[in-house]
C-alpha cells in the first residue's frame, strides 16, 4: 500500500512540474508577444512630495522628456525604453529619485521625489545650491525658490560643512530665521548677517562661538527695541567677547 502511495505521489509531482513548465513556456511566449505589441497611449507623472516642495512639477518633467526625444506616446515600449527614461529623469538637477514603469500595458508611470535645496551660494564666481544632503546643485536650473542667500568668500567644502550648520541654525531659529535675509563672508573672515529691517548688519568673526554671541544680540534687541528696529544704528559688531559695538547710521 505504501508503495502505491509513493508511486502516486511521485506521479503527482511529475505532473505538477510538467504543468508548471508548460505554463512558464506559455507565459514567456505571451509576455514576449505582449511586450512586442505594447504601444504607449498615456503617460502619468507623479511628483510624490509636491505638496511639501514644489521645485519641479509634472509639466517640467514632461518638457524635459520631450526635449530629450524620449516622449513615448504612440511608440512601442519595452523594458529598455523604461530604463532610459528613468535614468534621464534621475539626472535632472533637483530630482533625488525616479522610477519609471508600465502600469496597464499602455500607460507609462513616472514617480519622482525631489532633492531639497536649503540655500543658495554665490561665491567667488560660482553660483550653486546646497541641498538637504549637504550636496551642491547647479544653479543654472529652470527651477527657482525663495531660499536663504549666502555670499562672499567660502569654498564648496565649507558651504557643505560648517556653513551648512550655521545657516540651518539661523533658519530653524524663529527670530533669526525671519530677520536675516543674507549671510556674507568677507575676505578677512568676518561674517556679515544682512537683516531685513532695522539695524542693517550684524558682524561676527567666527563660526565657532556664534550661538552665545547671537543670544547676546537677542537680549540687545529685547532691551533696546527702539534702536533695534529703527535706522539709528547701521550695524551691531559682535566680534568681541561679551561686548556689542553699535555703529550709528548715516541715515539718522
Amino acid at each position: 500500500m505504501n508503495k502505491v502511495l509513493y508511486i502516486l505521489k511521485i506521479t503527482g509531482i511529475v505532473l505538477l512540474i510538467t504543468v508548471l513548465a508548460g505554463y512558464a513556456v506559455f507565459a514567456g511566449v505571451m509576455a514576449k508577444k505582449w511586450h512586442k505589441d505594447m504601444i504607449c497611449t498615456e503617460i502619468k507623472i507623479n511628483v510624490l512630495d509636491y505638496d511639501k516642495y514644489n521645485f519641479i512639477c509634472e509639466d517640467d518633467i514632461l518638457y524635459f522628456i520631450k526635449r530629450k526625444g524620449l516622449y513615448p506616446i504612440g511608440k512601442k515600449i519595452d523594458s529598455r525604453t523604461l530604463d532610459v527614461i528613468e535614468k534621464h529623469v534621475s539626472r535632472i538637477n533637483v530630482v533625488r529619485n525616479a522610477e519609471c514603469y508600465m502600469a496597464d500595458g499602455k500607460t507609462i508611470v513616472i514617480d519622482v521625489s525631489q532633492k531639497i535645496p536649503m540655500y543658495r551660494v554665490v561665491s567667488t564666481g560660482k553660483s550653486y545650491y546646497v541641498d538637504s544632503d549637504r550636496h551642491t546643485l547647479k544653479a543654472n536650473s529652470t527651477f527657482a525658490a525663495m531660499l536663504p542667500l549666502v555670499t562672499g568668500y567660502i569654498t564648496e567644502n565649507q558651504a557643505c560643512d560648517k556653513v551648512y550648520d550655521f545657516v540651518m541654525y539661523l533658519h530653524n531659529d524663529k527670530f533669526w530665521g525671519n530677520h536675516i535675509g543674507q549671510i556674507n563672508f568677507t575676505k578677512n573672515g568676518d561674517i556679515e548677517l544682512i537683516t531685513k529691517i532695522g539695524v542693517e548688519k550684524i558682524i561676527l568673526n567666527s563660526l565657532d562661538t556664534y550661538k552665545d554671541k547671537l543670544d547676546d544680540a537677542k537680549l540687545w534687541y529685547d532691551q533696546y527695541q527702539h534702536f533695534a528696529w529703527s535706522n539709528v544704528y547701521s550695524q551691531l559688531d559682535l566680534r568681541y567677547n561679551n561686548l556689542i559695538y553699535c555703529k550709528k547710521s548715516n541715515k539718522h
